[in-house]
């Protein structure tokens, strides 16, 4: 049942990511002619040289997605691959299906006087961050150059940030001979934005903090903390090094809005206690899932 669960998360996940991918290139990054990377990238480049049609560039892509889907499987196995294959073929579909339905591509710009490249950069960064993210903590990639990126986050231990710098820029370097200088320093800009929307996503759990605290009164300071903030704690041992005297550790992990109710309860029971406050950047498990 649980797993069951987790695969239809996984599944909405990919879905609402590739929607938010697509959204950021078609209605964004194309009109724009915004090189930042990918089959997608590619594919303007496509179209701009050969003059492609938009029907001829969703197939393109589909084409594409499709051999380095092959690679991907070959690479990171099975159960990647058939999560790839969802996203490497709803993306085109997706491209294929605004483009059969005749919708603009500048439907969102066009209202814009001024600062199109700007916003274009801000809008597909986001919106591509944000779905590249989703689908990426489903272990699933929207095909194409993705697919390169997760090989090097999974065998070389890159970061997909890095990655996403490393696999891109050979694009922007090529958009930076066909549109060139303005086009593509938007484009580098797009891509440092998608690439941190990306990692702070990828973080699954809740950020909070974590608090030690040495102190005689752990009894006290424990049932307090079960009892008003309702949160678990761990004890551990310690040795004072200049007292030599054994004291507790309590290690207790919260969220923000109960810091300062944590303080009160320690102020009042064991004023003398002497804590330390870390920032969790990320925090999962029961309570904070």
């Amino acid at each position: 049942m649980i797993h069951e669960k987790i695969r239809k998360n996984e599944l909405l996940n990919i879905t609402l990511g590739v929607i938010s991918v697509v959204i950021g290139y078609y209605f964004f990054y194309a009109p724009s002619n915004l090189i930042t990377g990918g089959v997608t990238g590619v594919s303007i480049v496509f179209r701009e040289v050969f003059d492609a049609s938009p029907t001829a560039v969703s197939i393109f892509i589909f084409i594409a997605n499709a051999i380095l889907l092959v690679v991907g499987g070959l690479v990171l196995g099975k159960k990647f691959f058939f999560k790839t294959l969802y996203g490497t073929l709803f993306l085109p579909l997706l491209i294929f299906v605004l483009t059969v339905a005749k919708i603009p591509q500048d439907f969102i710009l066009r209202e814009i006087a001024s600062n199109k490249l700007l916003i274009s950069a801000i809008g597909g960064s986001v919106l591509t961050g944000l779905g590249l993210g989703l689908v990426f903590k489903s272990n699933a990639t929207t095909g194409g150059m993705d697919v390169i990126q997760k090989i090097l986050n999974h065998k070389l231990k890159v970061s997909y940030s890095v990655a996403l710098y490393m696999t891109d820029g050979i694009m922007v370097a090529i958009g930076l001979l066909i549109f060139g200088i303005e086009s593509t320093f938007y484009a580098i800009f797009s891509i440092i934005i998608a690439g941190i929307v990306i990692d702070k996503l990828m973080l699954t759990g809740k950020a909070g903090y974590t608090v030690f605290i040495v102190t005689n009164e752990y009894h006290d300071i424990k049932d307090a903390i079960y009892k008003k903030i309702k949160r678990g704690v761990t004890k551990i041992s310690v040795v004072g090094g200049y007292s030599e005297q054994d004291k507790d550790m309590i290690i207790c992990t919260i969220t923000k809005n109960q810091l300062y109710n944590l303080k009160l309860i320690i102020a009042e029971i064991d004023p003398a206690a002497f804590t330390f406050i870390t920032k969790t950047t990320e925090s999962v498990g029961q309570g904070f899932n």
